[in-house]
Protein backbone atom coordinates (compact mmCIF):
# COMPACT_ATOMS: atom_id res chain seq x y z
CA UNK A 1 0.00 0.00 0.00
CA UNK A 2 1.20 3.66 -0.69
CA UNK A 3 2.25 6.13 1.75
CA UNK A 4 -0.16 8.84 2.40
CA UNK A 5 0.79 12.19 4.15
CA UNK A 6 -0.63 13.47 7.19
CA UNK A 7 -0.22 17.36 8.08
CA UNK A 8 -1.56 20.64 8.67
CA UNK A 9 -5.09 21.30 7.37
CA UNK A 10 -4.48 22.15 3.44
CA UNK A 11 -7.21 24.27 2.47
CA UNK A 12 -10.01 22.08 2.29
CA UNK A 13 -12.26 24.06 0.02
CA UNK A 14 -9.75 26.24 -1.86
CA UNK A 15 -9.69 26.78 -5.03
CA UNK A 16 -6.26 27.95 -5.31
CA UNK A 17 -4.36 26.16 -8.55
CA UNK A 18 -1.84 26.68 -10.82
CA UNK A 19 -1.99 27.45 -14.37
CA UNK A 20 0.25 28.50 -16.87
CA UNK A 21 -0.63 31.57 -19.27
CA UNK A 22 2.16 31.50 -21.69
CA UNK A 23 2.97 27.78 -23.14
CA UNK A 24 2.88 27.96 -26.71
CA UNK A 25 7.07 28.68 -28.04
CA UNK A 26 8.94 28.19 -25.08
CA UNK A 27 11.11 25.56 -26.04
CA UNK A 28 15.36 26.77 -25.69
CA UNK A 29 16.32 30.43 -24.63
CA UNK A 30 15.22 32.13 -21.71
CA UNK A 31 12.29 30.66 -19.16
CA UNK A 32 9.13 31.38 -20.53
CA UNK A 33 6.77 34.11 -18.78
CA UNK A 34 3.78 32.41 -17.11
CA UNK A 35 1.65 33.46 -13.98
CA UNK A 36 2.63 33.00 -10.43
CA UNK A 37 1.61 29.10 -9.45
CA UNK A 38 -0.11 30.28 -6.22
CA UNK A 39 -2.18 32.86 -8.62
CA UNK A 40 -6.23 31.48 -8.17
CA UNK A 41 -7.95 30.75 -11.45
CA UNK A 42 -11.34 32.49 -12.22
CA UNK A 43 -14.27 30.68 -11.31
CA UNK A 44 -14.80 27.13 -12.76
CA UNK A 45 -18.86 26.88 -13.23
CA UNK A 46 -19.39 24.92 -16.44
CA UNK A 47 -15.49 24.08 -17.25
CA UNK A 48 -14.47 20.78 -16.50
CA UNK A 49 -12.96 19.35 -13.22
CA UNK A 50 -9.18 19.13 -12.96
CA UNK A 51 -6.62 15.83 -12.61
CA UNK A 52 -4.44 14.82 -10.17
CA UNK A 53 -2.71 11.88 -12.00
CA UNK A 54 -0.11 10.38 -9.68
CA UNK A 55 2.67 7.77 -10.74
CA UNK A 56 2.36 5.83 -7.75
CA UNK A 57 4.67 5.14 -4.41
CA UNK A 58 3.37 8.49 -2.97
CA UNK A 59 5.33 9.59 0.07
CA UNK A 60 3.66 10.38 3.90
CA UNK A 61 5.88 14.25 3.29
CA UNK A 62 4.42 15.17 -0.26
CA UNK A 63 1.80 17.49 0.50
CA UNK A 64 2.19 19.05 -2.87
CA UNK A 65 0.62 16.66 -4.28
CA UNK A 66 -2.21 15.87 -1.38
CA UNK A 67 -2.77 19.23 -1.92
CA UNK A 68 -3.57 19.72 -5.59
CA UNK A 69 -6.11 16.29 -4.75
CA UNK A 70 -8.00 19.08 -2.15
CA UNK A 71 -7.61 22.12 -4.27
CA UNK A 72 -9.27 20.00 -7.49
CA UNK A 73 -12.30 19.49 -5.96
CA UNK A 74 -15.41 21.35 -6.94
CA UNK A 75 -18.54 21.32 -4.64
CA UNK A 76 -20.02 21.00 -1.18
CA UNK A 77 -20.04 17.23 -1.25
CA UNK A 78 -17.08 14.90 0.18
CA UNK A 79 -14.08 13.83 -1.98
CA UNK A 80 -14.56 10.27 -2.70
CA UNK A 81 -12.05 7.57 -2.36
CA UNK A 82 -12.90 4.20 -4.59
CA UNK A 83 -10.67 1.45 -4.12
CA UNK A 84 -12.01 -0.31 -6.75
CA UNK A 85 -7.99 -1.11 -8.13
CA UNK A 86 -7.26 -2.68 -4.90
CA UNK A 87 -6.68 -6.10 -3.86
CA UNK A 88 -7.29 -5.00 -0.23
CA UNK A 89 -10.27 -2.33 -1.07
CA UNK A 90 -11.52 -1.96 2.39
CA UNK A 91 -8.17 -1.14 4.28
CA UNK A 92 -6.87 0.86 1.28
CA UNK A 93 -10.59 2.80 1.32
CA UNK A 94 -10.45 3.64 5.10
CA UNK A 95 -6.44 4.14 5.37
CA UNK A 96 -7.23 7.55 2.74
CA UNK A 97 -10.48 8.43 3.85
CA UNK A 98 -8.70 9.12 7.48
CA UNK A 99 -6.07 10.82 5.97
CA UNK A 100 -7.59 12.93 3.96
CA UNK A 101 -9.90 13.71 6.87
CA UNK A 102 -6.89 14.45 8.64
CA UNK A 103 -5.51 16.75 5.94
CA UNK A 104 -9.15 18.68 5.22
CA UNK A 105 -10.95 18.10 8.55
CA UNK A 106 -13.45 15.57 9.91
CA UNK A 107 -15.91 15.01 6.76
CA UNK A 108 -13.87 15.63 4.31
CA UNK A 109 -13.36 12.27 2.60
CA UNK A 110 -15.75 9.62 2.13
CA UNK A 111 -15.20 5.88 0.85
CA UNK A 112 -17.41 4.52 -1.49
CA UNK A 113 -16.73 0.69 -1.68
CA UNK A 114 -17.66 -0.32 -5.46
CA UNK A 115 -15.34 -3.06 -6.29
CA UNK A 116 -15.22 -6.33 -8.49
CA UNK A 117 -17.22 -8.33 -5.77
CA UNK A 118 -20.28 -6.12 -5.86
CA UNK A 119 -19.54 -4.78 -9.46
CA UNK A 120 -23.49 -5.00 -9.67
CA UNK A 121 -23.70 -1.52 -8.00
CA UNK A 122 -22.09 0.11 -10.65
CA UNK A 123 -25.60 -0.14 -12.31
CA UNK A 124 -27.40 0.77 -9.65
CA UNK A 125 -28.65 3.82 -9.89
CA UNK A 126 -28.55 4.45 -6.14
CA UNK A 127 -24.76 4.54 -6.32
CA UNK A 128 -25.20 6.79 -8.81
CA UNK A 129 -26.43 9.48 -7.09
CA UNK A 130 -24.53 8.48 -4.08
CA UNK A 131 -21.26 9.64 -6.39
CA UNK A 132 -23.01 12.67 -8.51
CA UNK A 133 -22.34 14.27 -4.72
CA UNK A 134 -18.89 13.92 -4.55
CA UNK A 135 -16.56 16.97 -5.00
CA UNK A 136 -14.10 14.82 -6.52
CA UNK A 137 -12.93 11.33 -6.79
CA UNK A 138 -9.72 9.54 -5.84
CA UNK A 139 -8.52 6.11 -7.27
CA UNK A 140 -6.29 4.43 -4.97
CA UNK A 141 -3.77 1.48 -6.83
CA UNK A 142 -3.99 -1.88 -7.60
CA UNK A 143 -4.91 -3.33 -10.98
CA UNK A 144 -5.99 -0.71 -13.61
CA UNK A 145 -7.90 -3.52 -15.21
CA UNK A 146 -10.08 -4.36 -12.31
CA UNK A 147 -11.29 -0.72 -12.86
CA UNK A 148 -12.39 -1.16 -16.01
CA UNK A 149 -14.73 -4.07 -15.39
CA UNK A 150 -16.63 -2.68 -12.89
CA UNK A 151 -17.40 0.92 -14.53
CA UNK A 152 -17.36 0.03 -18.33
CA UNK A 153 -17.50 -3.34 -18.65
CA UNK A 154 -17.14 -5.01 -21.95
CA UNK A 155 -16.98 -1.06 -22.76
CA UNK A 156 -20.40 -0.67 -21.98
CA UNK A 157 -20.95 2.69 -19.69
CA UNK A 158 -22.68 2.05 -16.52
CA UNK A 159 -24.64 4.26 -14.30
CA UNK A 160 -21.84 5.05 -11.95
CA UNK A 161 -19.35 5.64 -14.94
CA UNK A 162 -22.07 8.29 -16.36
CA UNK A 163 -22.18 10.04 -12.64
CA UNK A 164 -18.59 10.39 -12.34
CA UNK A 165 -18.48 12.15 -15.87
CA UNK A 166 -21.24 14.21 -15.50
CA UNK A 167 -19.18 15.27 -11.91
CA UNK A 168 -16.12 15.71 -14.23
CA UNK A 169 -17.55 17.85 -16.36
CA UNK A 170 -19.39 19.88 -13.98
CA UNK A 171 -16.29 20.69 -12.46
CA UNK A 172 -15.17 18.06 -9.60
CA UNK A 173 -11.74 17.10 -9.58
CA UNK A 174 -10.23 13.50 -10.98
CA UNK A 175 -7.02 11.81 -8.82
CA UNK A 176 -5.87 8.50 -8.65
CA UNK A 177 -2.38 6.77 -7.74
CA UNK A 178 -0.58 4.05 -10.14
CA UNK A 179 -3.56 2.20 -11.40
CA UNK A 180 -5.57 4.73 -10.42
CA UNK A 181 -3.40 6.81 -13.00
CA UNK A 182 -3.36 4.84 -15.52
CA UNK A 183 -7.08 4.65 -16.38
CA UNK A 184 -7.17 8.61 -16.87
CA UNK A 185 -6.56 7.90 -20.40
CA UNK A 186 -7.93 6.00 -23.50
CA UNK A 187 -6.32 3.96 -24.42
CA UNK A 188 -5.01 2.83 -21.46
CA UNK A 189 -1.45 0.66 -20.93
CA UNK A 190 -2.92 -2.09 -19.01
CA UNK A 191 0.62 -3.96 -18.03
CA UNK A 192 3.88 -5.17 -19.90
CA UNK A 193 7.47 -4.51 -20.20
CA UNK A 194 10.18 -2.14 -22.16
CA UNK A 195 11.51 -4.80 -23.80
CA UNK A 196 8.78 -6.93 -24.14
CA UNK A 197 6.64 -3.75 -26.19
CA UNK A 198 9.77 -3.43 -28.42
CA UNK A 199 9.85 -7.45 -29.42
CA UNK A 200 6.29 -8.40 -29.48
CA UNK A 201 4.78 -4.68 -29.85
CA UNK A 202 0.91 -3.66 -28.48
CA UNK A 203 -0.97 -6.90 -27.68
CA UNK A 204 -4.77 -6.47 -27.01
CA UNK A 205 -4.50 -9.71 -24.58
CA UNK A 206 -3.64 -9.46 -21.08
CA UNK A 207 -1.74 -12.63 -21.07
CA UNK A 208 0.42 -11.88 -24.40
CA UNK A 209 3.81 -10.79 -24.12
CA UNK A 210 4.24 -7.37 -25.18
CA UNK A 211 2.77 -4.24 -24.18
CA UNK A 212 -1.21 -4.51 -23.49
CA UNK A 213 -3.59 -1.67 -24.72
CA UNK A 214 -6.76 -1.50 -24.16
CA UNK A 215 -9.39 1.35 -23.31
CA UNK A 216 -9.39 3.56 -20.26
CA UNK A 217 -11.63 5.85 -18.75
CA UNK A 218 -10.70 8.50 -20.92
CA UNK A 219 -10.62 11.51 -18.47
CA UNK A 220 -7.38 13.13 -19.91
CA UNK A 221 -8.39 13.82 -23.66
CA UNK A 222 -4.76 13.64 -25.35
CA UNK A 223 -2.04 11.74 -24.61
CA UNK A 224 -1.63 8.17 -23.20
CA UNK A 225 -0.42 7.96 -19.14
CA UNK A 226 1.84 5.08 -17.89
CA UNK A 227 3.22 5.34 -14.10
CA UNK A 228 6.40 4.57 -12.09
CA UNK A 229 7.95 5.62 -14.90
CA UNK A 230 11.44 6.46 -14.31
CA UNK A 231 11.61 3.85 -11.28
CA UNK A 232 10.92 0.73 -13.43
CA UNK A 233 12.35 1.77 -16.71
CA UNK A 234 8.69 1.69 -18.19
CA UNK A 235 9.87 4.27 -21.06
CA UNK A 236 10.02 2.00 -23.87
CA UNK A 237 6.20 0.97 -23.43
CA UNK A 238 5.01 4.01 -23.08
CA UNK A 239 7.17 4.77 -26.76
CA UNK A 240 5.68 1.80 -28.56
CA UNK A 241 2.16 2.35 -26.91
CA UNK A 242 2.22 5.96 -28.34
CA UNK A 243 3.24 5.47 -31.90
CA UNK A 244 0.81 3.06 -32.18
CA UNK A 245 -2.14 4.85 -31.52
CA UNK A 246 -3.62 7.05 -34.83
CA UNK A 247 -4.47 10.01 -32.51
CA UNK A 248 -3.38 10.19 -29.64
CA UNK A 249 0.14 10.80 -30.65
CA UNK A 250 0.96 11.76 -26.46
CA UNK A 251 2.38 10.00 -23.52
CA UNK A 252 3.41 11.20 -20.01
CA UNK A 253 5.30 8.98 -18.17
CA UNK A 254 4.99 9.99 -14.45
CA UNK A 255 7.72 8.72 -12.23
CA UNK A 256 6.47 7.77 -9.01
CA UNK A 257 6.11 10.32 -5.78
CA UNK A 258 5.03 12.63 -8.40
CA UNK A 259 1.52 14.07 -10.26
CA UNK A 260 0.98 15.62 -13.47
CA UNK A 261 -1.80 17.95 -12.50
CA UNK A 262 -4.50 18.75 -15.86
CA UNK A 263 -6.61 22.07 -16.13
CA UNK A 264 -8.03 22.14 -19.43
CA UNK A 265 -5.16 22.44 -22.06
CA UNK A 266 -2.56 22.82 -19.59
CA UNK A 267 -0.60 20.63 -17.19
CA UNK A 268 2.05 20.56 -14.75
CA UNK A 269 3.96 18.77 -12.96
CA UNK A 270 4.53 18.72 -9.08
CA UNK A 271 5.94 16.20 -6.03
CA UNK A 272 9.68 14.92 -5.92
CA UNK A 273 10.53 13.40 -9.08
CA UNK A 274 9.30 14.24 -12.88
CA UNK A 275 7.29 13.27 -16.05
CA UNK A 276 8.43 12.39 -19.29
CA UNK A 277 6.32 14.06 -22.20
CA UNK A 278 6.69 11.92 -25.29
CA UNK A 279 5.86 14.07 -28.24
CA UNK A 280 5.40 11.41 -31.79
CA UNK A 281 2.74 13.63 -33.78
CA UNK A 282 5.40 14.08 -36.34
CA UNK A 283 7.37 10.73 -35.79
CA UNK A 284 7.44 8.25 -38.29
CA UNK A 285 6.71 4.57 -37.34
CA UNK A 286 9.06 1.92 -38.35
CA UNK A 287 8.10 -0.12 -41.33
CA UNK A 288 8.30 -3.50 -40.15
CA UNK A 289 8.43 -2.90 -36.31
CA UNK A 290 7.45 -1.67 -33.21
CA UNK A 291 9.75 1.21 -32.91
CA UNK A 292 9.83 4.70 -34.99
CA UNK A 293 12.21 7.47 -35.54
CA UNK A 294 11.78 11.56 -34.50
CA UNK A 295 9.88 11.50 -31.26
CA UNK A 296 10.56 14.45 -29.15
CA UNK A 297 11.22 13.85 -25.86
CA UNK A 298 11.09 16.25 -22.32
CA UNK A 299 11.89 15.64 -18.50
CA UNK A 300 9.46 18.05 -16.68
CA UNK A 301 10.54 18.58 -13.47
CA UNK A 302 8.57 20.15 -10.67
CA UNK A 303 6.89 23.26 -11.72
CA UNK A 304 7.24 23.12 -15.73
CA UNK A 305 4.45 22.74 -17.97
CA UNK A 306 3.07 21.71 -21.02
CA UNK A 307 0.07 22.59 -23.39
CA UNK A 308 -1.95 19.74 -24.66
CA UNK A 309 -3.28 21.26 -27.54
CA UNK A 310 0.03 22.23 -28.89
CA UNK A 311 2.49 20.23 -27.32
CA UNK A 312 4.60 23.59 -26.17
CA UNK A 313 6.57 23.37 -23.24
CA UNK A 314 7.77 25.62 -20.50
CA UNK A 315 9.76 25.23 -17.30
CA UNK A 316 9.71 27.09 -13.91
CA UNK A 317 11.45 30.33 -14.24
CA UNK A 318 13.34 30.20 -11.52
CA UNK A 319 15.27 28.04 -12.75
CA UNK A 320 18.61 28.47 -14.65
CA UNK A 321 21.16 26.65 -16.75
CA UNK A 322 23.37 23.53 -15.74
CA UNK A 323 26.98 23.63 -16.25
CA UNK A 324 28.22 21.97 -19.30
CA UNK A 325 31.21 19.51 -18.92
CA UNK A 326 34.13 18.71 -21.72
CA UNK A 327 33.88 15.41 -21.04
CA UNK A 328 32.58 12.93 -23.43
CA UNK A 329 29.03 10.86 -22.84
CA UNK A 330 29.86 8.02 -19.81
CA UNK A 331 27.77 5.57 -20.15
CA UNK A 332 27.42 3.37 -23.74
CA UNK A 333 26.65 0.20 -22.32
CA UNK A 334 23.79 1.39 -19.83
CA UNK A 335 21.16 -1.14 -19.29
CA UNK A 336 18.13 1.29 -20.72
CA UNK A 337 15.42 -1.14 -18.60
CA UNK A 338 17.08 -0.98 -15.32
CA UNK A 339 15.54 0.95 -12.67
CA UNK A 340 16.28 5.13 -12.73
CA UNK A 341 19.03 4.07 -16.00
CA UNK A 342 16.70 6.61 -18.11
CA UNK A 343 17.30 9.90 -16.06
CA UNK A 344 21.20 8.60 -15.76
CA UNK A 345 21.65 8.67 -19.45
CA UNK A 346 19.31 11.93 -20.22
CA UNK A 347 21.52 13.97 -17.00
CA UNK A 348 24.85 12.77 -19.00
CA UNK A 349 24.05 13.47 -22.47
CA UNK A 350 22.34 17.03 -21.43
CA UNK A 351 25.56 18.15 -19.79
CA UNK A 352 28.27 16.12 -21.69
CA UNK A 353 30.30 17.47 -25.07
CA UNK A 354 28.30 14.92 -27.90
CA UNK A 355 25.03 15.43 -29.20
CA UNK A 356 23.70 11.62 -29.22
CA UNK A 357 24.36 8.55 -28.16
CA UNK A 358 23.12 5.53 -29.66
CA UNK A 359 22.58 1.91 -27.48
CA UNK A 360 21.98 -1.79 -28.60
CA UNK A 361 19.17 -3.31 -26.44
CA UNK A 362 16.87 -6.12 -27.58
CA UNK A 363 17.52 -6.59 -30.59
CA UNK A 364 17.10 -2.58 -31.11
CA UNK A 365 19.00 0.09 -32.16
CA UNK A 366 17.82 2.91 -29.56
CA UNK A 367 19.40 6.63 -30.42
CA UNK A 368 18.95 10.09 -28.27
CA UNK A 369 19.93 13.25 -29.72
CA UNK A 370 20.12 16.67 -28.74
CA UNK A 371 17.82 18.82 -30.62
CA UNK A 372 19.61 22.30 -31.83
CA UNK A 373 17.42 24.02 -29.38
CA UNK A 374 17.73 22.11 -26.56
CA UNK A 375 18.08 23.66 -22.98
CA UNK A 376 18.91 21.80 -19.46
CA UNK A 377 17.90 23.99 -16.51
CA UNK A 378 17.66 23.07 -12.83
CA UNK A 379 16.31 24.75 -9.62
CA UNK A 380 19.80 26.60 -8.06
CA UNK A 381 21.68 24.39 -5.84
CA UNK A 382 19.76 21.63 -6.37
CA UNK A 383 21.15 18.01 -6.44
CA UNK A 384 20.43 16.54 -9.33
CA UNK A 385 22.16 13.77 -9.22
CA UNK A 386 20.17 12.61 -6.66
CA UNK A 387 16.65 13.85 -8.02
CA UNK A 388 14.96 15.10 -10.93
CA UNK A 389 12.58 17.39 -9.24
CA UNK A 390 13.82 20.17 -10.37
CA UNK A 391 15.21 19.14 -13.78
CA UNK A 392 14.16 20.55 -16.99
CA UNK A 393 15.88 18.57 -19.92
CA UNK A 394 14.88 18.49 -24.02
CA UNK A 395 13.78 18.41 -26.28
CA UNK A 396 15.59 15.65 -26.88
CA UNK A 397 15.05 13.28 -30.55
CA UNK A 398 14.27 9.70 -30.02
CA UNK A 399 14.58 6.94 -32.47
CA UNK A 400 14.43 3.17 -31.62
CA UNK A 401 14.56 0.80 -34.82
CA UNK A 402 15.30 -3.13 -35.06
CA UNK A 403 18.94 -4.20 -36.14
Amino acid sequence: MEKRVFGQRLHPLGLILFSYVILSGCEGGAPPSRSAQDATLDARKGEAGHLVIIGGALQSENAAVYQAILDSRWGDGPLCVLPTASGTPTSAMDAYVQDFDALGGPGTAQGILLTVDNRALARDEEMAGRLRECSGFFFTGGVQSRVLDVFLPDGEPTPAYQALWERYQAGAGISGSSAGAAIMSDPMIGGGSSGDALVQGVQSREEAAGVWVTPGLGFLKEGIVDQHFLARGRWARLVVAVLATDEDRLGFGIDENTALVVAGDSAWVVGESGVVFLDARSAVREDDGNGGYGIRLFLLGAGDGVDLSSGSVAWDGGKSPIPQRTEPFAHPHADLFASGSLLTVLLDLATAQDDRVTFHQEGHFLEFRKEPTFSAVAWDGLGVQDTPRGLFLGPFVLSAWRE
